[in-house]
């Protein structure tokens, strides 16, 4: 008698914490309701690391700047101006010397590799962008569908809880007439109470969830009520529904290769690298420009006394040079071989990581096929047992009023009708999940990302 006492107090301390704090947050949370398509909608366009990869397309279209300003003409100008005085110089006073020089490459081996790369820093940012924005787009629909199936589970769970607090209240009435024990009483008690603290643990679980979905969709978490915080928290409205679906493995494999964003990304990367190679090897070779000079000082504020060498001729201040300047380094003692084999070495790695990942692409649609298959057919066992296990359980319920079937059978049925449907909510649930993996291991997130674009 003393250890069920112990038994059920210990059950009892805990699940007094669980319950009071659950209840606190649905009394004080406000909630509204927010659907797949909006959850999808509000990650794209306010999730804080993708706003950031916006603006880095910005700054990249700076940098294509940087890249061809190689290939324009190089303007300068240089005023040197002030006063003068002395007996050297006639007359006293101000003075200034304008200079200007004018540059335009005529041959430069950099020049196109320079062009190539400038275009490309645009694309490695809109790759990485597309990246971004297919993971956390598989992340918000992924959580989400765990948000609807947890609400399903404690749905679920309250319907049992019912029925045990009505088999508690039934113990309790034929104890008080004498046709029950105190240990079936006892033992009610304890089914309750597992099945409150599974409960319990479905509420917090839950709402971990729809406070990440909050932060998927860049809300807040709180908002100022009449100069008080209150908790504002998603519902996610919608049913975890089944979707049936076939794999075609060598399409499926072919549509991921062309559209994938991690694999044009590093493409991409590729491609970067080997333009930084060419322009730095540029170095080996000879820069030829057009260049010309000019310069001009005002007459009236010559800097020296000019001396006429034929009787009559005027002194002029002010010419103009036009010419081709040729560069070439010829020691630079391992400056562009250092630099070229470091960025080769920067482009194989990138090589690499592209093979492993166009090699996995095949047995990760593989993995995401069983995946499938093995939902599909662990739903279709659990639905044709589920009428059965029903109807089982209110069979053992009307056995107990007639006292013809004990506490441990209605046990026995309530677990396997509520493992049934909790298997096939289970079943549901991943196959779902394996949907979402299969459009992620593919690349189909693009095409969301750019309807949301249009």
């Amino acid at each position: 008698m003393r250890l069920w006492r112990y038994i059920i107090g210990g059950w009892l301390l805990a699940l007094g914490v669980a319950p009071p704090v659950v209840a606190q947050l649905d009394q004080h949370a406000q909630t509204y309701d927010l659907a797949l398509d909006d959850c999808l909608a509000w990650t794209f366009r306010r999730y804080p690391e993708i706003q950031r990869l916006r603006m880095e397309i910005e700054r990249a279209a700076g940098t294509k700047i940087i890249y061809r300003s190689r290939a324009l003409p190089q303007l300068s100008a240089q005023l040197d101006a002030g006063l003068r005085g002395g007996s050297l110089y006639s007359p006293q006073g101000p003075y200034s010397i304008i200079t200007a020089k004018l540059s335009q490459p005529l041959i430069d081996v950099g020049i196109p590799p320079a062009l190539r790369r400038g275009r490309l820093e645009i694309v490695v940012e809109q790759q990485a962008l597309n990246r971004e924005v297919t993971d956390r787009l598989h992340e918000a629909r992924t959580t989400f569908l765990r948000a609807l199936y947890l609400r399903d589970l404690i749905a679920l769970h309250e319907d049992i809880h019912q029925r045990l607090q009505a088999n508690v209240e039934s113990e309790h009435q034929r104890l008080s007439i004498g046709t029950g024990s105190e240990a079936a009483l006892k033992s009610a008690r304890i089914q309750e109470l597992n099945l409150q603290l599974e409960l319990s643990n479905l509420r917090g679980d839950y709402f971990t969830v729809v406070t990440r979905i909050t932060e998927l969709c860049g809300l807040n978490l709180s908002e100022d009520t009449k100069g008080s915080r209150q908790l504002w928290l998603p519902k996610p409205v919608g049913e975890l529904q089944y979707v049936p679906v076939t794999v075609d493995l060598p399409q499926e494999s072919v549509y991921a290769l062309e559209h994938r964003a991690d694999l044009k990304l590093l493409r991409t990367l590729v491609d970067a690298m080997a333009a930084d190679r060419q322009t730095a090897q540029a170095g080996y070779f000879p820069v030829v420009a057009l260049t010309g000079s000019g310069l001009f000082i005002p007459e009236n504020y010559l800097l020296t006394k000019q001396t006429q060498i034929v009787p009559g001729q005027q002194t002029q201040s002010t010419e103009g040079r036009v010419g081709v300047a040729m560069s070439w380094q010829v020691v630079d003692n391992g400056q562009v071989t250092g630099a070229s084999h470091r960025l080769e070495a920067t482009r194989q790695a990138y090589e690499i990581d592209l093979h492993k990942l166009e090699q996995s692409i095949p047995r990760e649609l593989a993995a995401v096929e069983g995946l499938l298959q093995n939902a599909d057919a662990r739903r279709e066992a659990l639905v044709k047992s589920a009428t059965g296990a029903e109807e089982n359980v209110k069979l053992i319920e009307a056995q107990i009023a007639l006292g013809q079937a004990t506490q441990l059978d209605f046990l026995k049925a309530q677990t396997d009708w509520l493992s049934v449907r909790v298997g096939i909510a289970d079943a549901t649930y991943s196959h779902e999940v394996a949907r979402a993996e299969l459009d992620r291991a593919t690349g189909r997130y693009l095409q969301y990302h750019y309807e949301i674009v249009r």
